[in-house]
């Protein structure tokens, strides 16, 4: 296991609080005159960022890998990732490092609450 070697089929990642603008994902323009805030050029807005922590060649070093980290604390604030690169098409990430946005998460929530009201109709 070599870290960030592209070569080697999986790589773990990471989505920590981007360092640059604290997680907010908003910077304050200290040259425009009343401040307005910009999007983080680091995270793009989205006050997370993606790191690599590892790669590996085969499953059974993927499994050492993640305990090791693990034990290490690698993940006790940031959600991880597993993405096989040499996966299918649309099937890469394994396991998946984004966290539900808000919206999503409300959205969800409500078509499962319609989904359990008795239909009027019957």
């Amino acid at each position: 296991m070599s870290e960030h070697d592209s070569r080697e089929r999986f790589g773990l990642y990471r989505l920590c609080e981007c360092p640059e603008c604290g997680g907010r994902g908003k910077w304050w323009d200290l040259d425009a005159p009343k401040r307005p805030e910009i999007k983080c050029p680091e995270c793009r807005g989205e006050g997370r960022i993606r790191q690599e922590v590892a790669s590996c060649e085969s499953p059974e070093a993927v499994g050492v890998a993640l305990v090791t980290l693990a034990r290490e604390g690698e993940f006790t604030e940031c959600p991880l990732g597993l993405l096989d690169r040499e996966g299918e098409t649309n099937q890469k990430w394994l396991i998946l490092p984004w966290l539900p946005s808000a919206r999503n998460v409300r959205d969800a929530a409500r078509t499962l609450a319609r989904s359990k009201k008795p239909n009027r109709g019957e």
